[in-house]
Order: C-alpha cells, then sequence, then structure tokens
C-alpha cells in the first residue's frame, strides 16, 4: 500500500506573536514543496522494519494510522524536499503534513486540515500550512484557526545566510512570553493590516503588515542586516520584506513577474556579507492551492 503527497512552505510568517494572551502566526504559503511517499505494510513482522530515519514523518505516519484506527506500519517514508531545513520555512510541518495525507491516500481515506494540525502539533509547535491560502493559527496550542484567504500574487526572493535555528528550542525560551507582550501593540497592528490587505488583495499593504512584524521582531530574534535590507528592498521597489520570526530566513517580495534588475541582488548581497554572513537567494512565489495528494 502506498501513498504520495505534497505540502508547500511557507517564507517565514506576515505577522506573528500574540494578540490579547493568545500565540498566533500569519502563514505565507510559498511554491517550495516536501514530497511525501509512505508505503504500509500489514505483515505485523514489518513492526520492527518501520522507517524511523525523519523520526517527525515517522510519528506522523503512525498517529495517521492511529486515527484511522489500522493496524498497519510505515514500511518505507521517503521524504523528498526543496525546502531548506532550520531557516523558518516550516520543513518539518511541511514533512508532517505531506506525511499524514501520504497514508490517508495509501488507505483511500480523507484526512481534513484541520486533523492534521492536532497531529502536527503534538509533535511540535506547528504552522498552518496544512491549511490553503493564508491562515491565522496557533502556532502553540492550535486553539485559533481562521482562513483569512488568498495571499495576493507576488514573486518571493528568500535570503538564506546559511544559519540555522531550532524552532522546537526557541519556543522553549523563558523571556518569549515578556518579549511578545512587550511588542503586542505593533503585532496587533500589522494584524489588522494583513486582515484588510488579504481582504482587498493589496499587496503593497500586505507589505507594510510583514515590515510591521519583522521590525516588532527585532527585540526577539534579532537580525542585524534587517534595516538595510528593508531600505534597499524599497529604493528597488519591493512590495514589502518579511521574516521567519523564529528562524533566520528572509523573504523579499515583489510585483508578479516583475523584471529584479542584477543590481538589486548585488546590492542586497553587500548588506549581508557586510555582517559576515554568506547570501543565497532562492526564488519563488507566493500560492494558495495548499497541500495535496498525489496519483500513485
Amino acid at each position: 500500500m502506498k501513498g504520495k503527497a505534497l505540502c508547500p512552505a511557507s517564507c517565514g510568517e506576515i505577522v506573528q506573536g500574540m494578540v490579547q494572551n493568545r500565540n498566533f502566526l500569519v502563514t505565507c504559503p510559498i511554491s517550495l514543496f516536501t514530497q511525501a511517499t509512505v508505503y504500509l505494510c500489514k505483515n505485523h513482522s514489518c513492526k520492527d522494519m518501520a522507517d524511523k530515519s525523519n523520526i517527525k514523518a515517522y510519528q506522523a505516519a503512525m498517529k495517521a494510522l492511529e486515527y484511522f484506527g489500522v493496524e498497519l506500519v510505515p514500511h518505507k517514508i521517503i521524504i523528498r524536499s526543496q525546502i531548506p531545513r532550520g531557516i523558518g520555512l516550516s520543513s518539518s510541518t511541511a514533512d508532517i503534513t505531506a506525511t499524514c495525507l501520504s497514508v490517508a491516500s495509501a488507505l483511500g481515506k480523507t484526512i481534513s486540515p484541520d486533523k492534521i494540525a492536532d497531529i502536527a502539533l503534538s509533535i511540535e509547535p506547528s504552522d498552518g500550512i496544512m491549511y490553503a491560502g493564508t491562515m491565522i493559527f496557533d502556532h502553540i496550542g492550535g486553539k485559533w484557526r481562521e482562513n483569512l484567504g488568498p495571499i495576493p500574487q507576488m514573486d518571493v526572493y528568500i535570503i538564506n545566510t546559511g544559519e540555522t535555528l531550532d524552532t522546537c528550542q526557541f519556543n522553549r525560551r523563558n523571556d518569549l512570553y515578556y518579549l511578545n507582550l512587550k511588542k503586542a501593540s505593533h503585532v496587533e497592528k500589522a494584524l489588522n493590516i494583513t486582515r484588510h490587505a488579504i481582504k482587498t488583495n493589496n499587496g503593497r499593504l500586505l507589505g507594510r503588515a510583514m515590515r510591521e512584524s519583522a521590525v516588532a521582531n527585532q527585540c526577539i530574534l534579532f537580525k542585524p542586516h534587517l534595516p538595510e535590507i528593508i531600505k534597499i528592498a524599497q529604493c528597488y521597489g519591493a512590495v514589502g520584506v518579511n521574516t521567519a520570526h523564529s528562524g533566520t530566513a528572509l523573504g523579499i517580495f515583489f510585483q508578479r513577474d516583475e523584471n529584479v534588475p542584477s543590481a538589486f541582488f548585488r546590492d542586497v548581497r553587500n548588506i549581508v556579507q557586510k555582517y559576515e554572513k554568506s547570501c543565497m537567494f532562492i526564488k519563488t512565489k507566493t500560492i494558495n492551492h495548499g497541500p495535496k495528494i498525489l496519483k500513485n
């Protein structure tokens, strides 16, 4: 029995923080994908041969099988991913989501985004990329789940400095609650702007929300190159700049199919390297279709 599925990444978050004592983030779905292929085995002798090479994918598969009430084993799990690990692009959540969908596909069943979210959150703090479009999602407890609608069509240039961060350790920081309270007014403002931007399909307004949240998050996870990146992006007509609030990535957003001059990449690279960081660009775009099952 075999199932296969895709799940997109999120380019950091449009907004992340706390409003009225509720943790949340706003997803930013992009066209980088994880593909999971899961092979299920009926034979109990397979139990000792379960594929645990990707422990989170294995846990997701076992929890999905438990949900469906079947005594099968994920004999083999193949994860192929375009998503860089450990920089804040939701790579682990994408693995988990694609795995859950693959298990459902192998069984000829369906599984809801809400159930996938429950499974993901039982494993680790998770993004809301199991839903189509842009989501407000409580990445810690899952209590707040609100679909805002489709994200405007934009091209995205992700800056990968090669630095990584453990999201689970980040979310265990003792000062996180206090620092989220400190920036709460800016986060609430950014969320209100986001709601209006999504409702009116206004990319530039969404860019304003991104910047508001990214700058506010400097008190939690400082990125020394962020202010200069925002300035140079504005000089080249970018729609906005966002950040991985618990990661190292930055995203620079332009209108879809805009011709970005080579000087832009040179200038951005010079800024990043000034802080003794490497600078790799990943070009992608915003999407809205969410995860999907693939034909075997």
